[in-house]
């Protein structure tokens, strides 16, 4: 196999110069490779949610087992590796439950609490969730943010406050988490630093509701009533250059619920067809996605990007001789060469295709 790899590495080294040749395009703006999860229900009340997970050949699969009404499904650091929220069906009462690899376990089991709301830090180590207890001071739910580790079960409480906290997301460095908090009914975008324990207001308005923030791409993204009268919701962008609506809103629906993919692409909630379907906007415009199963209102999205495997230009999921043959041929302009996937041999990562990216791609496979 070496002497056959070496073999290879010296006649490209001879047939070839150090030009660069143009990156392959993408010959329309179509939806990334990768796994999509949401949940469905007909309506909150009715207590039917379903999650589903579509991985990255298309095929659907619901997640099941001793529950009801799961959702808010979120990805850790790889696609079979997900925490979401649920109702025990046994203790009957809303636990945090991991999915890894198919195995499926009750993280909060028994604990006597409402555990809802999980994210993770983008390390898949670590979960931050909201936590509510009956609170017979206030004869109300009172609502903190916690860490848990999944490994131990160690539970952190971060918050300590009659103010109800909801919906935490990590910052991509795991620095800060954002979260909403209400008062009166009414939620504000907030920061907490890890370290400090101190927060900030991020964004809050008189009269007009935000929540659903998420953190992605080092951009914060929120939901918020279009305003104190009209309370469709619209979807905000928050930057170094302040608060940016998304152009897909509107004032006689809602767009809720943002999954960023990457600085100009996200997967959305939109009820333009009376219920929440899935929709995905590419920086220009919006469409509906479609085959996607549920009980009327779909909601929650998260997505798992496909990161290609290093050098596998043929697309087959592994790095070969193939492989290597093929970006040859490419660079060499030999007829009906086409790399199915063009970033996968960019492995300097400088956005240009040459020898110097076969050479790597070569002992990539004798290492």
């Amino acid at each position: 196999m070496k002497k056959m790899i070496s073999f290879l590495l010296s006649a490209i080294q001879a047939s070839l110069s150090l030009s660069v040749f143009p990156m392959q395009t993408a010959a329309q703006v179509s939806m990334p490779e990768g796994w999509l999860l949401w949940h469905s229900y007909s309506s909150y009340e009715n207590m039917d949610s379903h999650l589903y997970i579509r991985n990255d050949k298309g095929n659907i699969n619901e997640i099941t087992g001793n529950f009801i009404h799961a959702m808010n499904g979120n990805f850790g650091n790889r696609p079979d590796l997900i925490t979401f929220m649920a109702i025990d069906q046994t203790a009957d009462e809303w636990d945090i439950f991991l999915y890894d690899n198919g195995r499926i376990t009750n993280l909060t089991k028994n604990s006597g609490f409402r555990n809802e709301d999980p994210k993770w830090l983008p390390d898949g180590k670590t979960i931050v969730f909201k936590r509510g207890f009956w609170n017979t001071e206030v004869n109300d739910f009172t609502y903190n943010l916690a860490l848990l580790n999944p490994s131990t079960l160690k539970i952190t409480m971060l918050t300590d406050s009659l103010a109800e906290e909801a919906m935490p997301c990590f910052s991509q460095d795991g620095d800060s988490v954002y979260y909403t908090e209400y008062s009166n009914g009414i939620g504000s975008i907030m920061k907490m630093d890890m370290q400090s324990r101190n927060t900030e207001i991020i964004w809050h308005k008189k009269g007009v509701n935000a929540y659903y923030p998420i953190y992605k791409n080092h951009q914060l993204y929120f939901t918020k009533w279009i305003s104190n009268e009209n309370h469709h919701d619209m979807i905000m962008k928050y930057t170094k250059d302040g608060f940016q609506a998304q152009t897909f809103n509107s004032d006689t629906y809602d767009c809720s619920d943002a999954c960023p993919i990457d600085e100009t692409c996200m997967i959305y909630s939109c009820s333009a067809n009376g219920t929440y379907s899935l929709y995905y906007y590419d920086g220009t415009d919006s469409v509906e996605i479609s085959g996607i199963p549920g009980e009327g209102n779909a909601l929650g999205a998260d997505f798992f990007r496909y990161q290609p495997v290093p050098g596998d230009v043929n697309n087959d999921k592994i790095c070969s001789v193939a492989d290597a043959v093929m970006l040859q041929k490419w660079l060499l302009s030999m007829p009906d060469t086409i790399l199915t996937d063009w970033e996968a041999g960019d492995i300097t990562k400088d956005h240009q295709l040459n020898s110097i990216d076969l050479s790597a791609l070569i002992h990539l496979l004798i290492e």
